[in-house]
């Protein structure tokens, strides 16, 4: 039997990243939808196929015909949806970032673990084929000893607002939680945790009108932040991100880096072209190099590598790596304790800016 999803949350990041990977893995099907939105669930109905549908994410967590949930909806709603899916004995992906602070997010992580259920963190970018081919030469030691991460996350999005996005009882940050969580996760990946870190987070943009220029309460959310952290293993790292970088649009994908280093050579990972990376080694000047073949999907994905827009098909994946996890009985990864870890940094750049110190990072999940 196929393993039987629901989606909760109908926006455009299901549409853009879930339903297309739920529909070329023939070992699942979307059964349900939920959103509290009626108009948009007819809409996904035309869309995505006739399925279930409902408002309440209660539904969907108590209903037997339902394996695994993905949950794709606000920040402040995925604490509660996450645990009462876990409690209703459904696998359970979350978006990043999992709640609105790292105790929220390790509460889903034992929810869901205590049951012996599947969990994922949706860390979309572990899924680019050269950030995966960039890992593969990093833990096979190709660069050598680690010594520096770095990345730049820039994106040139309109100042108008960002609807619950922009206020911190509802997102819990701004670009710190949205964009420069998934640098963090992917450092920690690669490099191992951060113990230690001074920060900054910023808002420059009241945001105090909508997009068609109607007034809204401003926001009170960060539109840049940066970080530099100290590893457990001796590395160091600088992060930064901002919404507010001007010639950064790039068709709406910006400009990302994500740069190592190490003691024989440099690797870069770079979003606006996910299927090359630039290499460095042996004292060689970085140059452009393919992503090998084996490192386009992950094993066994159903997607084809050279159909579509690279910097957008490798999402697809995420679902196949939860799936895989579901019918293997085995972890996926991310799951959420690696979202709770990459969340209890971000808490700590909080917390870093409005002491104006450096502050050790938590990272106990109990």
């Amino acid at each position: 039997m196929p393993v039987r999803i629901a989606i909760i949350g109908a926006g455009a990041v299901s549409d853009y990243h879930h339903v297309p990977g739920i529909r070329i893995d023939k070992r699942c099907e979307l059964v349900a939808v939920c959103d509290p939105n009626e108009a948009l669930l007819e809409q996904r109905q035309k869309e995505w196929g006739p399925t279930k549908k409902t408002t309440r994410y209660e539904d969907i967590a108590n209903d037997p015909d339902i394996d695994a949930v993905i949950s794709a909806t606000p920040n402040f709603t995925h604490l509660p949806i996450s645990v009462a899916c876990s409690e209703g004995g459904k696998h359970v992906m979350c978006e990043k970032p999992l709640g609105l602070n790292f105790e929220e997010s390790a509460r889903m992580y034992r929810a869901a673990r205590d049951r012996g259920l599947r969990h994922m963190t949706a860390f979309t970018y572990r899924f680019a084929p050269s950030m995966r081919y960039l890992r593969h030469l990093w833990k096979r030691g190709d660069l050598g000893v680690p010594r520096h991460f770095r990345s730049q996350r820039f994106l040139d999005w309109p100042e108008t607002s960002w609807g619950w996005r922009q206020y911190k009882h509802l997102a819990g940050a701004g670009d710190l939680f949205d964009m420069t969580i998934h640098r963090i996760d992917f450092a920690q990946d690669l490099m191992g945790p951060i113990k230690t870190l001074c920060g900054a987070a910023v808002n420059f943009v009241p945001r105090d009108k909508t997009p068609d220029g109607k007034p809204c309460e401003p926001s009170n959310v960060d539109d840049w932040s940066a970080l530099i952290g100290l590893f457990e293993g001796g590395a160091v790292g600088v992060w930064e991100g901002s919404t507010l970088m001007k010639g950064y649009h790039n068709n709406g994908f910006g400009h990302e880096w994500a740069e190592v280093n190490g003691s024989e050579g440099s690797a870069v990972y770079r979003l606006q072209d996910p299927n090359n990376i630039l290499l460095s080694r042996g004292g060689k000047p970085m140059e452009s190099v393919p992503v090998p073949e084996e490192f386009l999907v992950i094993p066994g994905s159903p997607r084809k590598p050279h159909e579509g827009v690279p910097s957008t098909v490798f999402r697809y994946d995420l679902v196949y790596e939860f799936v895989s996890a579901i019918v293997e009985g085995r972890d996926a990864i991310p799951g959420f304790d690696h979202g709770a870890r990459a969340q209890a940094v971000a808490d700590a750049v909080l917390e870093s800016y409005e002491k104006r110190t450096w502050v050790d990072v938590k990272q106990d999940l109990g």
